[in-house]
């Protein structure tokens, strides 16, 4: 028997190397999509890693094991182990992909077997190129979701500078983009990324980062969890939550904390983990600035709160961060109603968004002096801060809504005939994984 004459008992493959419980980045969004198309009828099998993001360490409690299936309701789970380690670098990354590939192929093809559809997700390039091979092989339509442009992305940010390995990433990525029948992406820039390294940028489509509206209700002042935990009265917090990776720039933080330590009454807020970490409270120690706190990932029922209360929410990227991503962090900022300084390239995914909603802020990276005065701007009713919070989640509603966006795409996949018919489009999902809810089995 063929590989093809295998495929098509109907449920949807999902193939990625962050999903829940990890709270950040494509972790949450990837495991948005997937509860979304579960809640909405179909079986869903998700091979994905064990969770490591974004400490760079295996989980404890998913630590010695080789391979683990969850299962909750039609959604399943199937995690393989993989090499990892703290303060990642080209090797170790290149290295947590090769295991994570190998040691997961057999979850790939579990996954994939009788699938009508596979959403494959990047920037786990190699993993994203091995999971196109194999649905190829079993005659699965492909859709591959690029969260990050690869290896533009690490090549940019100075992550990836072996001339060697930039040219094999380069065509490991025309070849994920040859397999895929289709691609999703999160912005314009992104698109026009990818469309020059693909003989078909019409299979390339935009579907937004998601968010919940009842989730991100705006939360009063008097019953804000976040100040009443965290913020002293008569102080200005300035809130950085999320990720600490490379492209966040959290080191503008820090030079525009000691910029304002004159002024007690402004305070910063860095609420996450990540890569830099340890090397940001470094520098805060050495700096000794006292207005700046720094606190571990918060559960997810107290983002709003946190969006809510703070005076401002700062969304920060590197110069070089223009069109390889669209950071989740500020569509779930404006979905809240945050006051968002957003501090990026004019041309940016980022300063586009915060300009067309009219919701936020927009100065130069990496720029303290500026963030300063917007500050300064804020405080002084200098900013029509009310207006902006309502613009910026009205925006967001209309714009990334989850059930608009991925509703039609529930309805295409469930009309999609078992085999998958060619001439079906479907789309790219996400939704944020309720932590704790997966049961766990063997």
């Amino acid at each position: 028997m063929s590989l093809r004459a295998t495929a098509g008992s109907g449920h949807v493959a999902i193939l990625t190397s962050n999903f829940a419980p990890e709270q950040t980045s494509t972790g949450r969004t990837v495991t948005e999509f997937a509860e979304f198309i579960a809640h909405s009828g179909l079986r869903v099998v998700v091979a994905t890693s064990m969770p490591y993001y974004p400490q760079w360490r295996i989980w404890p409690e998913y630590a010695g094991r080789l391979w683990r299936t969850e299962r909750n309701g039609r959604l399943t789970v199937l995690r393989s182990w993989h090499f990892v380690r703290p303060r990642p670098s080209t090797l170790t990354r290149l290295l947590q992909e090769l295991t994570l590939s190998l040691m997961g192929l057999a979850n790939m093809v579990r996954a994939i077997r009788g699938a009508r559809v596979v959403y494959v997700v990047s920037p786990a390039l190699s993993f994203a190129l091995v999971g196109l091979v194999v649905a190829r092989l079993f005659g699965v339509r492909r859709v591959l979701i690029v969260k990050d442009v690869m290896p533009d992305a690490a090549v940019e940010l100075g992550m990836l500078r072996n001339g060697a390995m930039i040219a094999v990433a380069r065509t490991m990525a025309r070849w994920a983009y040859a397999l895929s029948d289709e691609i999703h992406t999160l912005g314009d820039g992104m698109r026009r990324r990818i469309a020059r390294d693909t003989a078909r940028p019409a299979k390339i489509r935009i579907v937004p980062d998601t968010i919940d509206a009842a989730e991100l209700a705006e939360v009063a002042r008097l019953e804000n969890e976040f100040r009443r935990r965290f913020v002293p009265d008569g102080t200005f917090a300035v809130l950085h939550t999320g990720n600490m990776g490379k492209k966040q720039d959290l080191f503008l933080v820090l030079r525009a904390a000691r910029r304002l330590q004159h002024d007690r009454s402004v305070h910063f807020y860095v609420v996450g983990d990540g890569a830099v970490k340890d090397e940001f409270l470094k520098v805060r120690a050495e700096w000794k600035l006292e207005n700046v706190s720094h606190h571990p990932l918060q559960d997810r029922w107290m983002l709003r709160h946190m969006f809510s209360g703070a005076d401002a929410t700062l969304v920060s990227q590197l110069p070089e961060v223009v069109d390889i991503v669209v950071p989740s962090k500020l569509v779930t900022a404006m979905g809240a109603g945050a006051m968002v300084i957003a501090a990026c390239p004019a041309d940016s995914e980022t300063a586009k968004l915060v300009g067309e909603s009219g919701g936020g802020v927009v100065i130069p990276p990496s720029d303290d002096v500026a963030l300063a005065d917007a500050i300064e701007r804020i405080r002084s009713d200098g900013v029509d801060v009310a207006g902006c919070r309502q613009r910026a989640r009205a925006y967001a509603l209309r714009r990334f809504e989850r059930s608009a966006v991925y509703g039609p795409i529930a309805r295409e996949l469930l009309d999609l005939p078992p085999h998958g018919a060619r001439d079906v489009v479907p789309a790219l999902p996400t939704r944020e994984p309720t932590v704790g809810e997966v049961s766990t089995r063997g």
